[in-house]
């Protein structure tokens, strides 16, 4: 009802010939820089890029409009800093559970090819969780900081693959498939799998897996011995992160910004984050960027009890179901 009538009062507004009211950000604007944190004397900056929720490119749905996917928004910001030659450090403040195995590919790759073109450092700053797949893009960094109660880890892949077969004979329902290749509809909803299916299915997830494992070991150094429990797919608590060889130290953001200035090979350095509409409240803690999906929710209930795991699609995941 109030989003019926809020746009109601837009149209009316439109035809009567008076001022648009806006209800929220334009994607279209060029991102402004607004500054945190100013350090006195400051010679270089440290910008602070949010990595939160589900990691994937899927739109956000706002009131009246929507917002870009996490994949572009890391990307349209680090283009940006890309030109400023102030900026000496990425602080990616992570507060995800992963998500998409491409996803989180492409990510790690943009992180690692923007380091490689600029020679800017990234430094992670883990909140609540930073597992799976946001630890995945995390291998980017040079630095990963936990907090003490981060839970980080659970190196691994899911698949979800829904069978509705059991339901279909009991309603009396038959699907015919015609096909050609005898894997084609491996993993369909309306037939039961086959050892040969569970066998196929299992090699490819495996193979996601190995190249997941690869890169931990790679960037962080890991012996075979500390892999073995890095690859049951557990879930590490702050200092035990750093025991296992998966994170560098265990701080707070409000730490994270001094570290990822001298990381940077700075003395001095104010904490910036990009914004497409200045808010002159926001703090290291604010998100960087409006995101429409934060208007107020319409429905009568919203509860997120089981997310991410009620929104999953049929896939593979980097994805730790909290």
């Amino acid at each position: 009802m109030i989003k019926k009538t809020l746009i109601a009062i837009s149209v009316a507004s439109v035809l009567s010939g008076c001022a648009t009211i806006k209800l929220g950000p334009s994607y279209n604007e060029p991102l402004t820089e607004q500054r945190l944190i100013e350090t006195p004397n400051a010679d270089a900056k440290v910008l602070m890029i949010p990595v939160e929720g589900t990691i994937s490119n899927e739109e956000g749905n706002g009131l009246l409009s929507k917002s870009p996917g996490l994949l572009d928004r890391v990307s349209m910001q680090l283009r940006k800093a890309e030109k400023d030659a102030s900026i000496r450090t990425i602080l990616l403040r992570i507060n995800s559970p992963g998500g998409g195995v491409t996803t989180s590919d492409i990510l790690y790759h943009e992180l690692l090819a923007f380091k490689q073109r600029t020679g800017k450092k990234i430094f992670v700053q883990m909140m609540d969780v930073g597992a799976s797949g946001a630890y995945y893009i995390s291998m980017a960094a040079d630095t990963i900081q936990v907090h003490p109660t981060t839970l980080t880890g659970s190196v691994g892949v899911i698949t979800v693959v829904p069978n509705v077969v059991g339901l279909s004979e009991k309603i009396g329902v038959e699907v015919k498939t015609y096909k050609t290749g005898a894997n084609k509809d491996t993993g369909s909803p309306f037939r039961r799998m086959t050892k040969q299916d569970d066998a196929y299915l299992q090699s490819i997830i495996d193979g996601m897996a190995t190249r997941f494992y690869d890169i931990v070991q790679t960037h962080r150094g890991l012996s075979d011995a500390q892999m073995q429990s890095v690859k049951t797919a557990r879930v590490y608590l702050g200092k035990d992160a750093v025991k296992a060889g998966l994170a560098d130290s265990v701080g707070y953001l409000s730490d994270a910004r001094s570290k990822a200035c001298e990381l940077g090979g700075a003395k001095r350095c104010d904490l910036v984050t990009y914004r497409f509409e200045p808010n002159v409240n926001a703090n290291m803690y604010s998100p960087s960027m409006e995101n429409p999906s934060t208007s107020p929710d319409m429905s009568l209930v919203k509860t997120k009890l089981l997310s991410p795991v009620m929104n999953l699609k049929p896939g593979s995941y980097y994805l730790y179901l909290e």
